[in-house]
């Protein structure tokens, strides 16, 4: 039995790293066209706005809204099955980016990409919360996490030794093809666990499916009279807002205003983001889950606390005019926001019934994907071309500037959260 019970132990990590991996695969795909950007506007004569366009809109709007729908098909069906599906189209879609040959081709291509991601957050977060119980899930979730830091840094680093070597176009298809083969091995080898199987009974909550005929709107706002789940989703969403705008935005920063190669560039920014961002990843779980133990309120504290302090390292990283002294300010301001990332995953996990954890996280990706990710780097840019008469090269520092200022906004909804958390436990 013991040894049943260290085999089921292993296989639960295994999971955990094989879910984490297609995050990775998933991030890289999503994020590697920052590295790019500067080729393509070259090559098809792009103004910021048009790449916002392209680094935004384009991957958001689908990814944003079909996450709904599919996380009410994997409340009800084989997980595994829908997560390995996303990562052969959202794969597939990325090689196909390297054959545009115009604005609206890779438009459209990227539209496909988003498509097809739109199947895999939701769905993982369910399945890894029916194999960690609730004291172990902040920090399972950080794991996952790192799929952000450690995507971002092979699709930098490739994308930028690629692209430099063989094109813009060749680093597509070096990103999309690997993650058929993953798509194959994590259908072949993960096990689709019991729903709930790791609540206990003293907190299970009426076992009723959602009904057939419920509507996503009737999902929506039974899931939102949940104030905890309310200002957390809140809180994400404006945090991944300016998240998302530095993410898309850093690497034609520092080729505009440094005199950088994009293989250098690729290589300082994929490091800095995951030589910080892993680590924030790991502790935030870790603090969360150690929090959450003495006080339901800790793990919200935590992340108001840690993008709180994100916002002056991020504006002295911007206001710096030396690629050394931005690169450390940003490395920290990763690191604190990194802190927030897990714990606030957590919460939304653990204040819903199981039946309904893949559309409670479905919601918290559409709101912050369709207005963090979708219109961040769309808002950077039009400031951008706003603000390029005035500051020149500069632009993209001032329009962070002002988006940065977000985060305050943040802190205050998961101060919020924690004040919701007190009520729920009395």
């Amino acid at each position: 039995m013991d040894q049943v019970r260290s085999e089921s132990r292993r296989y639960r990590w295994y999971v955990l790293g094989m879910l984490a991996l297609t995050y990775a695969f998933s991030f890289m795909d999503r994020q590697i066209l920052s590295i790019l950007l500067e080729d393509i506007r070259a090559e098809f004569s792009l103004s910021d706005l048009q790449l916002g366009l392209l680094s935004g809109i384009a991957f958001a709007l689908f990814y944003a809204t079909l996450g709904v729908p599919i996380a009410r098909l994997a409340d009800r069906f084989n997980r595994v099955t829908i997560v390995s599906a996303a990562v052969t189209v959202w794969s597939a879609m990325t090689a196909l980016c390297g054959a545009a040959a115009s604005f609206w081709q890779l438009f459209l291509a990227r539209v496909g990409v988003g498509i097809g991601e739109a199947g895999g957050s939701p769905p993982s977060h369910s399945i890894i919360s029916d194999y960690f119980n609730k004291d172990e899930r902040s920090f399972a979730l950080a794991i996952y996490s790192l799929g952000t830091s450690l995507g971002m840094l092979f699709g930098l680093v490739m994308g930028g030794f690629v692209a430099e070597h063989f094109g813009w176009r060749w680093a597509f298809v070096c990103a999309g093809v690997p993650g058929l083969a993953l798509a194959l091995l994590l259908k072949l080898t993960v096990r689709e666990p019991l729903r709930g199987a790791m609540e206990e009974e003293a907190e299970k909550p009426p076992r009723p499916e959602p009904a057939a005929g419920e509507s996503m709107i009737a999902a929506f706002r039974a899931l939102w009279a949940n104030r905890c789940y309310r200002y957390v989703n809140l809180a994400h969403m404006l945090g991944v807002f300016v998240g998302y705008g530095f993410t898309v935005w850093k690497p034609p920063l520092y080729l505009r205003q440094f005199d950088l190669s994009q293989s250098e560039v690729g290589l300082i920014v994929g490091l800095t983001s995951a030589g910080l961002g892993v680590p924030g990843m790991l502790l935030g779980g870790y603090l969360g889950d150690r929090l959450s133990k003495r006080d339901a309120r800790g793990p919200a504290w935590l992340c108001a606390a840690a993008v709180l302090l994100a916002t002056p390292v991020y504006l002295l990283a911007l206001w710096s005019s030396d690629w050394v002294a931005t690169t450390a300010f940003i490395g920290v301001g990763i690191f604190l926001y990194s802190l927030s990332h897990a714990p606030g995953l957590a919460i939304v996990q653990s204040v819903v019934a199981p039946h309904r954890r893949a559309q409670a996280a479905a919601y918290v990706f559409f709101l912050s994907n369709i207005l963090g990710l979708g219109l961040g780097p769309v808002l950077v840019g039009s400031l951008s071309d706003g603000f390029a008469a005035e500051f020149g090269n500069r632009s993209l520092n001032v329009a962070l500037g002002f988006v940065t200022l977000v985060l305050l906004a943040a802190a205050a909804m998961y101060w919020r959260t924690a004040r919701a958390l007190r009520s729920l436990n009395g």
